[in-house]
């Protein structure tokens, strides 16, 4: 089983060799490699290959890409104090690249680094990054609620 099971962009650029999926995206993007898909699933650049082939996409690079968000699943519980801080790092290094969009392949780093954001972002930070609606948990593909 383990040999046909694929992360999706192992599946989509080595098994089925493609990298152009036709989407749009008109928006400055960041993408944070998880720690999980780097050093388990070793998936490499291939996200980064997909995402440049996005039409309308400007993919800003991320400083301190490969450092972990802090979440880490008990990790965030068993030492929050830790988490907390390597969060604040990767929110201040994703808010200084601008970008709309924080992509990443992994929910848990994207609820992690989302929600950060979102605690700034009721605090009155300037300009948080977006994010898109259709990623939101209770929305169909194209955006509407289920």
């Amino acid at each position: 089983m383990a040999d046909r099971t694929f992360e999706l962009s192992q599946l989509l650029v080595d098994v089925l060799r493609v990298e152009d999926v036709g989407a749009l995206l008109p928006a400055p993007v960041t993408y944070h490699p998880t720690c999980h898909s780097l050093r388990l699933l070793r998936v490499g650049d291939r996200p980064v290959r997909l995402l440049r082939h996005v039409a309308g996409l400007d993919l800003v690079e991320l400083p301190d890409a490969d450092v972990c968000c802090g979440f880490g699943g008990t990790f965030a519980v068993k030492n929050a104090d830790t988490s907390t801080a390597m969060l604040a790092d990767k929110m201040r290094n994703v808010l200084g690249t601008r970008a709309e969009v924080c992509a990443a392949g992994d929910s848990s780093c994207l609820m992690h680094i989302g929600g950060g954001l979102s605690r700034l972002r009721a605090g009155g930070a300037d300009r948080p990054p977006r994010r898109d609606p259709r990623l939101d948990p209770g929305r169909g593909a194209g955006g509407e609620s289920s």
